[in-house]
């Protein structure tokens, strides 16, 4: 029993990176022929300006989420569980949700497939690193490190509100077109800022490896 659990440790990073890889290299499939196939994205208009915009965020989440789980799957070691083989099915979902919704008349529900993602996204960030501190593994890195608060989640609470706002204020206005341009740029600073945070963490464990004797 004990080979066994070694065993799942050790190839489940590889095992979780080539799904993770699979499903996101489907999703730029999808943006790609969305990009290519959507002839109103190349006439110069407020709606094209918007698509692109869109286009751009579901790139970057693609990205985004590429970049948490290689990050965490590299740097850290826990005990694999189930649902760490079920939620990239579910990010995936959404990912595909969130392209097909690009199009020509903004929809509403793009912002709350989006709010969704960061959602999911930061739960399963949240209860991986629960799971990785409680493994001997990791120990130098979450040496002296506090547990997270709720605090060290105001960014992902308040992006999620910030998103759900703007949907519900896009519906009361009757779909207009400054509270789409406003969430698509917010949405790009915030998944700009989510890789950013995750490339400080690679390069604190990296650095902490360095240190190792």
């Amino acid at each position: 029993m004990q080979n066994m659990k070694f065993q799942a440790q050790n190839q489940f990073p590889t095992v979780l990176l080539t799904l993770i890889s699979i499903i996101q290299a489907l999703a730029l499939e999808l943006l790609w022929n969305k990009a290519s196939e959507s002839d109103f994205l190349y006439v110069f208009s407020l709606d094209a300006v918007i698509g692109w915009g869109m286009i751009s965020v579901s790139l970057m989440g693609v990205l985004a989420i590429w970049v948490m789980y290689s990050t965490m799957l590299i740097g850290f070691t826990w005990r694999p569980g189930l649902r760490d083989s079920i939620l990239p099915f579910v990010i995936g979902i959404q990912e595909f949700a969130l392209v097909a919704l690009v199009a020509e008349e903004f929809n509403v529900m793009w912002l709350y497939v989006l709010a969704s993602i960061f959602l999911v996204g930061n739960w399963v960030s949240h209860s991986t690193f629960t799971r990785a501190r409680a493994n001997d593994a990791n120990a130098l890195y979450f040496h002296n490190r506090p547990r997270a608060g709720l605090k060290d989640f105001s960014f992902a609470f308040v992006t999620i509100l910030v998103l759900v706002l703007l949907g519900v204020l896009n519906t009361v206005l009757v779909d207009s077109s400054w509270t789409a341009v406003i969430a698509i740029v917010y949405a790009n600073i915030a998944l700009a800022l989510q890789i950013y945070n995750f490339r400080r963490l690679w390069e604190s464990v990296m650095s902490l490896e360095d240190e190792r004797p």
